[in-house]
């Protein structure tokens, strides 16, 4: 278990693997998972949008 970088609730992994992007329960941040052991989450980078160019 993890906080958030955003709100600091509590995140379980359920499972996640590294490289996952998920939002978090409470505030809906998208959050990527760092490592699995031990259990660690940052925010999500943003992704450019892609205008179809």
């Amino acid at each position: 278990m993890t906080e958030c970088p955003t709100c600091a609730a509590s995140v379980a992994n359920d499972e996640k693997i590294v490289g996952e992007i998920f939002p978090c329960p409470d505030c809906g941040t998208e959050l990527e998972v760092l490592t699995t052991a031990p259990f660690a989450v940052e925010t999500a980078p943003k992704e450019a949008e892609d205008w179809g160019e």
